[in-house]
């Protein structure tokens, strides 16, 4: 019975995560402009967001399941959105600076409704200046949050910061460590997280644990906030503790024990057998069920 009430449970998340979704884009979507009514509403859906967060467990699971498919603007800003806000909580944010990291989340990619979607959706590489062009997206999310009065100084940076890099690798203004807000350091997280995890035009999703692994890599070659990251995988791998997943060799299994040292080679359960994919290196985690 416990399967079918989370069944219910994660459709009804995923009925809420598509209805915030194309709320975003309507107050996106109106001449691509960011009114003071906007703002209202905004503030109303990162309520509700933090509301769903905080009552529903099926969060995580419908967007470890679903990612944002290859919506990278509207489902992209809620998932990032959801996970930034769990993470503000594993590392002891309180309430209100969690509502505020939810809607520098869900204005974070605003500049993205101004360029070309066929630079946005193109499937071959981009061209230098293409680049640049994406490179500039902070910038414009910025510069029109900006106008939104009374708009907190930690959105604004949390809009800005997102592609930031603590080596000084990101962009746009190639900061580095402690200069990047802390809610950039968290978005950052969140953001290549749900990308990685989502189909995209120009690539299919990447399985469940190679996600996690490139959080863990990219936090080790000091690109991602090491602390953050360490918080964020531990998070997840308690979540992943108790699932059922598909192994590459065609078996279901339960996931008994993750070690965040070595995160995409849990130990599992398969009928009464334990393996240890720390050393049973011909099989992996094809999926979440």
């Amino acid at each position: 019975a416990s399967n079918e009430k989370d069944l219910i449970e994660l459709k009804k998340v995923e009925e809420e995560f598509k209805s915030i979704s194309s709320d975003v884009k309507e107050i996106f979507g109106n001449n691509n402009t960011l009114t003071v009514d906007n703002t209202s509403e905004i503030r109303a859906y990162s309520r509700k967001l933090q509301d769903i967060i905080k009552t529903n467990h099926s969060i995580l699971k419908s967007i470890l399941l679903h990612g944002s498919k290859e919506d990278s603007i509207y489902r992209h800003s809620v998932n990032v959105a959801a996970l930034s806000s769990l993470l503000g909580k594993w590392a002891g944010l309180n309430e209100v600076d969690c509502r505020a990291l939810i809607t520098a989340s869900m204005l974070h990619d605003f500049g993205k409704t101004k360029i070309s979607a066929s630079i946005l959706n193109k499937k071959t590489p981009l061209t230098k200046a293409e680049y640049m062009i994406i490179k500039n997206i902070p910038k414009i999310s910025y510069e029109e949050v900006k106008k939104i009065p009374y708009i907190g100084e930690n959105i604004l940076l949390g809009v800005l910061m997102p592609h930031e890099r603590c080596d000084g690798s990101g962009y746009p203004l190639g900061l580095k460590g402690d200069a990047i807000h802390p809610f950039g350091k968290i978005l950052a997280i969140a953001d290549v997280f749900d990308a990685i995890n989502s189909n995209r035009i120009y690539r299919n999703k990447k399985k469940p644990f190679e996600a996690l692994n490139l959080i863990k890599e990219e936090s080790i070659q000091g690109k991602l906030d090491y602390t953050l990251c360490e918080t964020f995988l531990k998070g997840l791998s308690n979540f992943y503790i108790g699932q059922d997943v598909l192994l590459s060799n065609g078996k279901q299994a339960r996931i008994v024990q993750m070690d965040t040292s070595n995160i995409s080679s849990p130990l599992l359960l398969v009928d009464e057998d334990f393996i240890d994919l720390r050393t049973n290196t011909d099989i992996n985690i094809v999926q979440l069920m």
